[in-house]
């Protein structure tokens, strides 16, 4: 696959040599630091356009006291041995903060729980701290370089989600139960409400520049595989909403998110909408109710005038999210619960469009996150660039390619 400049996929060569290059000059000024530690890694079940060998990925990293070497193997008798699924690695590999107090343990857990806790295991340990320090720094240097697996159908497969992308094109919606962990579910709960109450609103967008659990959050790879298989690669962010929700009525009546297109709506979509549950979404709590299927219709709800009587209420728990796309009808339902019902709205736009929200792309915010989050911010698309004195083909050819191989393995997921 074509990548942008300083951008690899995961245990490809190129991969290992901007590990080594990195190893190399670090090395240089930490020597006297360091005493001799190795450490290997082998990930089973890499997508198949890597073209690996048994469609496994590799490396072996060891510094002999003087020198450090990256190899494309792996060697069982390295003094950290990792070994596991490819997709659940990749997610480690993409999440920058291994240096940061917790981050690791962090990551670890947000693994597990989308993928169980034999995804990935790792046997063996560092006794020089010195040299866990410079790997925490290669895997944060790294981060900042892998893309994600471009291959939609081996992710979906990967991730348990084949039956969720044909659901969604069939009933304009899904929910993923349980992607994130009961843990970080509750600290965005409470980021959110700290947020809101800061500001005086009950409602606020730009939550996305609010805090660095809601750029994590931003990176979910379940709720991503979704946006593409709906809107296609380059999908960038429309906005991001907090919302809380007390005791009553529902305000947000039955609505589409097509405010401004005309009818008949494109037969293919041009947003979605993902829903975060901050706690258990019950009928009493007051979760969004959706009409299954109505998105075919390609056009908005007359309101009084069309039925709504197979309405279906998303009930999810605590860290799932519903995502729904293509016009499909829905509303905010009643809340009979007491307390409040604290949600966070993700709307992505198809990546010709533009966003609902202005962009704050700051540059320190891609420096401690995956290519990912730049890439829905715009980024990695053509769009209000330009490359020397010309428009910039380099991300043009990027992005059409991406776009193409993703509508191909959506036609093999959708079986046509």
């Amino acid at each position: 696959m074509v990548t942008l400049p300083g951008h690899y996929e995961f245990l490809t060569d190129d991969w290992r040599t901007a590990a080594r290059v990195f190893l190399e000059r670090e090395v240089a000024t930490r020597r006297d630091r360091l005493q001799p530690f190795s450490i290997t890694e082998r990930f089973t079940d890499a997508p198949p356009h890597l073209a690996l060998p048994g469609n496994t990925g590799a490396w072996a990293l060891r510094f002999d006291g003087a020198n450090v070497t990256v190899e494309p193997n792996f060697d069982a008798a390295a003094d950290v041995v990792i070994e596991g699924d490819y997709s659940a690695a990749l997610v480690m590999a993409q999440r920058v903060g291994f240096a940061a107090p917790g981050g690791m343990e962090a990551a670890w857990r947000e693994m597990t729980r989308q993928f169980g806790k034999d995804a990935v295991r790792a046997t063996g340990q560092l006794a020089d701290a010195e040299a866990g320090a410079l790997l925490a720094d290669l895997h944060d240097h790294l981060a900042r370089r892998t893309m994600d697996n471009p291959n939609l159908l081996h992710r979906a497969e990967r991730q348990g989600l084949l039956a969720h992308v044909r659901e969604m094109e069939e009933k304009g919606y899904t929910v993923i139960e349980n992607a994130i962990s009961d843990e970080f579910a509750d600290e965005i709960r409470d980021e959110t409400i700290r947020v809101l109450a800061e500001h005086g609103q009950t409602t606020l967008n730009w939550m996305l520049y609010q805090g660095r659990a809601f750029e994590l959050l931003a990176q979910n790879p379940k709720l991503l595989t979704l946006v593409d298989a709906s809107l296609g690669r380059g999908a960038v962010i429309a906005s991001f909403s907090g919302i809380r929700k007390s005791t009553g009525p529902g305000t947000i009546p039955l609505h589409v998110d097509y405010a401004t297109v005309p009818e008949p709506y494109p037969e293919w979509s041009l947003t979605g909408v993902g829903v975060w549950a901050l706690e258990d979404w019950t009928v009493a709590a007051g979760p969004t109710w959706i009409v299954p299927g109505s998105h075919k219709r390609r056009r908005a709800p007359n309101l009084g005038v069309d039925d709504v009587s197979d309405a279906v209420p998303i009930e999810m728990p605590k860290g799932s999210v519903v995502f729904f796309t293509e016009g499909v009808w829905h509303w905010q339902g009643d809340r009979t619960d007491p307390g409040e019902r604290v949600t966070l709205h993700w709307h992505f736009n198809r990546g010709i469009l533009r966003s609902l929200e202005p962009k704050k792309v700051d540059p320190l915010m891609l420096q401690r996150n995956s290519p990912r989050l730049a890439e829905m911010l715009g980024e990695h698309d053509w769009f209000d660039k330009m490359h020397g004195v010309g428009r910039d083909y380099g991300r043009l050819g990027y992005m059409a390619q991406l776009l193409s191989y993703t509508e191909h393995q959506k036609r093999k997921i959708l079986g046509d």
